[in-house]
């Protein structure tokens, strides 16, 4: 894990480098940019370059620091990652997983008062920093006022907007940008041996996010749903009301309902690009270029732009919190039951 294993974030990597040539280490860094583009590979490629014996740029990714901290075990490199159970100490038993609480923050503090055990610098990693509660911002503020010597924090998220003005104010900011499709094609392919038609079809699905390709990639499960949502949304045009009710409530209880509803946005967007362009090299879905092909005609570009206008409605509506289910059905009920276009003759 070093910055050759981030994709493309060539103007973050080139401050941090600069930052360890010049001796000019910040106290405190806020990565800030989309979920699955590389912030947590960046934010540990630096760690490592910080406490590397034998840097040259970049780690050297052998020496006992380097391997440690891919392995996670290094005492002086701490992640705080709720989501994925990475915590500073045990969480209380009422936890409910929401908000970053006050307790992980003072045991932050009360660790980094102390020096690097056996390392050059203490890195602490805070992934989802917006979510810290109003008390855990204040508690870390404080330690940010007054920074141990050789101690770095770097906050991850995905806006600054969310995080306290004064903790703003007292980071180093670090912006990482979302990948282009080829790029993301072409990591998928050298660096994880993913089949090139797959690669293709994945990158364009990631919308920008090396990670979340990734995730795909390794979950049969999700493309799994990909498929069935694919064949779901022409089903419904179709379909009768009991019908459509009924796949709103099946969908409502998918555990990646947020990605599926990306999905939709992007299917019917390449019905709309075939209407008007008719290039599969400009399709996310080219595995299903054919079916595309076959159903665009049955559509008006003005019902297709509604159908994207109304799962956007939902998206948001999700992120709300919003009865999934009421969402969807909302959204299918949307959804005419006569074909859209009369046929040419």
């Amino acid at each position: 894990m070093g910055f050759q294993d981030v994709v493309n974030q060539d103007h973050a990597i080139f401050l941090l480098r600069s930052a360890v040539r010049t001796g000019r280490i910040g106290h405190a860094y806020l990565f800030v940019g989309p979920a699955g583009v590389g912030r947590r590979s960046l934010a540990l490629a630096f760690a490592q370059l910080l406490n590397c014996e034998r840097p040259d740029g970049d780690a050297c990714g052998v020496c006992g620091p380097c391997r440690k901290i891919t392995a996670g075990t290094h005492p002086d490199v701490r992640v705080l990652d709720i989501d994925n159970g990475k915590f500073l100490e045990a969480p209380a038993k009422d936890y409910k997983g929401k908000e970053i609480p006050i307790d992980q923050i003072r045991a932050l503090r009360h660790d980094a008062a102390y020096p690097p055990y056996e390392g050059r610098w203490k890195v602490y990693i805070i992934a989802d920093a917006e979510r810290m509660n109003v008390s855990s911002a204040n508690s870390l503020l404080k330690v940010l006022e007054e920074p141990p010597a050789r101690v770095t924090f770097i906050l991850i998220a995905e806006s600054s907007v969310a995080l306290l003005p004064t903790i703003v104010s007292r980071c180093q900011l670090v912006r990482c940008a979302y990948l282009r499709a080829d790029e993301i094609e072409r990591a998928l392919v050298e660096r994880h041996q993913i089949a090139e038609d797959r690669a293709r079809v994945l990158a364009l699905l990631a919308d920008g996010r090396l990670g979340r390709a990734l995730e795909w990639a390794r979950s049969e499960e999700k493309m799994e749903a990909r498929d069935r949502l694919l064949d779901l949304l022409p089903a419904l045009e179709t379909g009768d009301l009991i019908a459509r009710l009924d796949a709103a409530e099946a969908l409502s209880k998918e555990s990646y309902l947020p990605e599926l509803l990306d999905l939709a946005v992007f299917w019917y967007r390449d019905l709309l690009i075939w209407r008007q362009l008719q290039q599969p090299a400009l399709l996310t879905n080219r595995d299903r270029a054919a079916q595309v092909e076959r159903l665009a005609p049955s559509y008006t570009d003005v019902a297709l732009s509604a159908r994207i206008e109304a799962i956007e409605d939902a998206r948001e509506g999700l992120r709300r919190n919003v009865n999934p289910r009421l969402l969807l059905e909302k959204l299918f009920l949307s959804f005419g039951p006569k074909p859209l276009a009369a046929p040419t003759k």
